[in-house]
């Protein structure tokens, strides 16, 4: 038990400071241990659940967490998960998996890419239903057209792929909407939360699971949660975008591997 108490803490604490939820990494460290895919899961979502939430008790207080904007997209992106889960049976989940790992490496690289003359240019503020946000003194804006059918599509491949989404929403607010990885990362903990709160009643329906263990391991990611979150607060923008940026190359590349192989 020593040993899993250690990596959990480990996933926890750099994952919580990326604002990821972790069920990538936690999923297929259970099925290591043992678990079938369904206790796997719905334990991962347990975990996921209390780290989000962890982390977003320090983000709060530190007044990070944009809740207009977590609420707007969280709702959109539950409804697109529940569509998503509902059609998976559809889809080769190794095909998703090979495609999600490749749009990561994608997001990595344009994470860390220095600004430049020739970078994505930031949608303009003035337009058709723009939502312009001015938040704990940062400015950037939004627009609802096209922001509701993007949520909506990252639930949607969320669902089919059983993960909180965070893997795609930071990278998005940052590069699209101009958010601050600060902020993103914050306001992305709260989302991760309900995501994962919501998929693990879902699962309770039909899936039991060893509530000690689970228990135990909770405590853990809870204390990870807390010790990532600290660390982001310290870091500038350009390490937090390393940090993201290496967490996003990781999981891609031990995606595509583990498809592959």
């Amino acid at each position: 038990m020593l040993t899993e108490i250690i990596v959990f803490l480990i996933i926890s604490i750099v994952l919580s400071s990326a604002g990821i939820g972790g069920g990538i990494f936690y999923v297929p460290v259970f099925l290591f241990l043992g678990y079938n895919f369904q206790q796997a899961s719905t334990t991962s979502l347990f975990l996921i659940t209390l780290t989000g939430f962890s982390a977003f008790l320090r983000f709060r207080k530190a007044k990070m967490v944009d809740w207009q904007l977590a609420l707007v997209l969280e709702t959109f992106t539950d409804l697109g998960a529940f569509a998503g889960g509902a059609t998976s049976f559809h889809f080769h989940p190794q095909l998703l998996k090979l495609i999600l790992g490749f749009l990561l490496l994608v997001a990595a690289y344009f994470t860390m890419k220095p600004k430049n003359n020739n970078a994505v240019r930031l949608p303009s503020r003035k337009g058709f239903a723009r939502w312009n946000r001015h938040f704990n003194g940062y400015d950037y804006s939004l627009s609802l057209p096209f922001i509701i059918p993007l949520t909506f599509s990252i639930g949607y491949f969320s669902g089919l792929l059983g993960i909180a989404g965070g893997v795609f929403k930071i990278p998005i607010m940052i590069l699209w909407f101009g958010i601050p990885a600060k902020i993103a990362i914050a306001t992305s903990t709260l989302m991760i939360s309900l995501t994962g709160l919501l998929g693990l009643g879902g699962h309770l329906l039909h899936t039991s699971i060893d509530w000690k263990t689970a228990v135990i391991l909770g405590f853990v990611v809870f204390v990870g949660g807390q010790i990532g979150s600290r660390i982001s607060l310290k870091l500038s923008e350009k390490k937090l975008k390393f940090v993201l940026s290496g967490v996003l190359g990781i999981i891609a590349v031990f995606m595509i591997l583990k498809t592959l192989l």
